[in-house]
């Protein structure tokens, strides 16, 4: 409930009030955390597959014999996936559960 201070026009936040407010930012922070890292993959996979599509002779570089970039680059892509994945899965139990559990 809010209350209204006389010679106020601004009513008191109530406690409602103020959690709501501190979902809507951990919620704002979740989808920052998530657009960043989903953003980083984009880029990842997107750059290989450019890669793949218009330089192939980059790709096709030698490193050492039976061994080319391509063949290093294409597990580190998949890699990176699972690294992406673990950075949110540490964020998520640190900071987002932990203000989940500041909410209740």
């Amino acid at each position: 409930m809010n209350v209204v201070i006389p010679g106020n026009a601004d009513p008191a936040p109530s406690g409602g009030a103020l959690a709501k407010k501190a979902a809507e930012q951990l919620a704002r922070k979740r989808l920052t955390v998530a657009l960043v890292l989903s953003v980083a993959m984009i880029a990842i996979y997107f750059g290989f597959m450019g890669l793949f599509a218009f330089d192939k002779p980059l790709l096709g570089t030698i490193l050492m014999p039976g061994l080319s970039l391509c063949i290093v680059l294409g597990p580190l892509v998949i890699i990176s996936s699972f690294a992406l994945c673990l950075v949110y899965v540490l964020w998520a139990n640190r900071v987002f559960d932990a203000g989940v559990r500041e909410l209740r």
